[in-house]
């Protein structure tokens, strides 16, 4: 296998399933070269299909040709997570407006379903807690062709619970390869953990109190032919025209 390719929905434990594979390829193939890195656009794709290599990719989006490159990987892993929560995530640790949340949400959406309905995908739901599963990694290894040894698997999935993850952040600053993008966002290069990530309780169902009815209408309007094919339940919520004129919040 030379490209793995971690697909992710927003607030989908995506990140954490990045370090996972990368620790993974390193106990597998400890001498051999590994490439990680995050796609955002086809440019973001070069040297995927050099020989030799064993490629870790992380991605939220594929348009702009970069959904034919991901369709070629080897393996895929695909996390999803309810859109409602994802839209939520956005707005509190990213300061995204409703709008923007909705709009980068959607793009991930359709990658996930890109992606995920191909044979060499897996997908993981969030809601599952596959993240406080150890048998994710085996999972992890399997899906890239490998076995762990038992110690090595305990080890991944101990510096990868949300206690080592939360001492990484608070490190950021001593980090090498931490950098500051020009929206102010602190994050780390190779892990792609970001400042935003610590301090999050990982509630689901979070929505149902701060999302005013309008929005969670409009997404569900947007995406809800997507919801009902991973299997995420629609409102009840009725809608009115005091509801809809609601400034959007929170």
């Amino acid at each position: 296998m030379s490209v793995l390719w971690c697909q992710g929905m927003f607030a989908s434990g995506s990140t954490w399933l990045y370090n996972v594979a990368r620790a993974v390829a390193r106990e597998l193939d400890p001498h051999g070269v590994i490439d990680e890195r995050f796609v955002f656009q086809l440019r973001d794709t070069e040297g995927l299909s050099a020989r030799g290599v064993r490629h870790i990719v992380k991605a939220h989006q594929a348009v702009g040709g970069v959904e034919a490159v991901a369709a070629a990987s080897d393996a895929i892993l695909v996390t999803l997570r309810d859109p409602r929560d994802a839209v939520v995530s956005l707005m509190q640790y990213q300061n995204f407006s409703f709008s923007q949340a909705l709009f980068n949400v959607r793009r991930a959406a359709e990658a996930c379903v890109l992606l995920g309905r191909l044979p060499q995908a897996v997908t993981l739901h969030y809601e599952l807690g596959f993240i406080d599963d150890i048998r994710t990694i085996d999972g992890v290894a399997g899906h890239m062709g490998g076995v762990l040894r038992p110690e090595a698997r305990n080890a991944i999935f101990q510096a990868n619970r949300r206690q080592a993850v939360e001492r990484f952040i608070g490190q950021l600053d001593r980090q090498p390869t931490t950098i500051v993008d020009a929206r102010g966002d602190i994050y780390d290069l190779r892990s792609h953990w970001h400042r935003h990530h610590a301090g999050r309780t990982g509630e689901i169902g979070r929505w149902r109190r701060l999302l005013y009815p309008a929005q969670v209408h409009g997404i569900e309007t947007a995406l809800g032919a997507w919801m009902d094919l991973f299997g995420y339940q629609l409102s009840d919520r009725s809608l009115d025209m005091t509801t809809l004129s609601r400034t959007p919040g929170p």
